[in-house]
């Protein structure tokens, strides 16, 4: 199994080799493991690339890139795009330079993979872990980021910490299915959106719990640069659109939902028409909207969880299953509403029943269980 460390720098002289023998030395202890480690450097003044030069003269599996200064988004775009294509990576890690991250516990990430994870991210807010040495002003922005705009506005919620770079991520069939071109990610919200990107791949999430503490040396990075409030713009801007974005998935659920509503009335009608109990009539009409609700849902609603012929038999087995429990709740409440009001009612009754219990139940059920993305807390 080959895994890429990938490692982004600016004037991390002083970390970026203590960094490599690190990664090198506990490598050792699991000689079926692969380890290449890829350092993306920014043309750090300070001579970091020097450092890194040097240990590739020694270290076959070392490689340097270098790249102009555009921060941490771009850096690992091209770390990640570079590890796949270019290294035949079956696991990218990309972690810090600056120890922040230790480089000591990947092995429990890569552990998860081999239980079956696909992306496994070592985390600072599951029980275990903890952050040390933080002053005010970095828990405010983490907590800002982290917090009220990756989890409240975004909904990103495949995982609590979605501020952190340490993570392990499968390759095949997750990772390379990202399209890693359409990311315009300058900034730390790389972060956030590479997250949600593999969330769409179905990707099955854990978080490990790890101890994060402050850098030893060299300085952070944190603070007010001239990237900071481009950063936090573009924070901002990318919580937004990976909100609407999901949002759009709710409305054109809705719109679906409003093609079946008129299959099932029409069907409902046609049998209530012959006589047939109203209940009985509408459930009948739900079935007709639920195979148009599942074919249409499938191409365009949840098309970036499409299922795949192989799977479309079961599922489609899964979604009624699901959509019973829906049926039964507009049969109940249109036979209670006509016994008690007439049959002429039974139009008004099935109209509440879908908006106050059957849309946010199915949307929920569908989102979750049909068309799902697997998420381990």
């Amino acid at each position: 199994m080959r895994i890429v460390h990938i490692i982004p720098t600016y004037n991390e002289k002083e970390n970026i080799g203590k960094m490599i023998d690190m990664i090198n030395s506990v490598g050792k202890k699991y000689p079926k493991w692969e380890n290449m480690i890829l350092v993306v450097d920014d043309h750090s003044p300070d001579g970091t690339a020097n450092v890194a030069k040097k240990y590739m003269e020694k270290n076959k599996n070392v490689i340097l890139l270098l790249k102009k200064k555009e921060g941490l988004g771009k850096a690992l775009i091209l770390g990640y795009k570079y590890a796949m294509t270019k290294l035949g990576a079956d696991i990218v890690i990309p972690n810090d330079a600056d120890f922040q991250w230790d480089p000591a516990d990947y092995p429990k990430l890569v552990k998860k993979i081999d239980e079956g994870y696909d992306v496994a991210v070592a985390s600072r807010h599951v029980s275990g872990g903890k952050v040390l040495g933080w002053n005010w002003f970095r828990k405010l922005n983490h907590d800002v980021s982290n917090t009220l705009l990756a989890w409240f506005v975004a909904g990103v919620r495949e995982v609590k910490d979605h501020a952190g770079n340490f993570k392990a991520i499968r390759v095949k069939k997750i990772l390379d299915k990202v399209d890693l071109d359409r990311m315009k990610n300058a900034g730390f919200s790389f972060q956030l959106q590479i997250l949600y990107e593999l969330s769409k791949t179905e990707a099955k999430f854990c978080e490990v719990p790890v101890v994060f503490k402050e850098r030893r040396f060299g300085k952070s990075k944190i603070g007010f640069n001239r990237y900071y409030f481009r950063d936090i713009v573009e924070y901002v801007n990318n919580s937004i659109s990976i909100r609407l974005e999901r949002s759009a998935s709710f409305f054109k659920y809705v719109i679906v939902g409003g093609i079946g509503f008129l299959i099932q009335t029409f069907v409902s009608k046609i049998l209530i028409l012959s006589s047939l109990n109203p209940g009985v009539s509408v459930s009948v009409g739900a079935e007709g909207a639920i195979i148009s609700n599942f074919i249409l849902n499938n191409l365009w609603t949840f098309s970036h969880k499409k299922i795949n012929s192989k799977r479309i038999v079961s599922k489609f087995i899964q979604f009624n299953l699901v959509s019973v429990v829906a049926i039964l709740m507009q049969g109940v409440v249109v036979g209670v509403g006509t016994h008690f009001f007439g049959v002429g009612s039974w139009f008004i009754f099935m109209v509440l029943s879908i908006v106050f219990l059957v849309i946010p139940y199915s949307y929920f059920a569908y989102s979750r269980f049909i068309w799902k993305t697997h998420i381990k807390g």
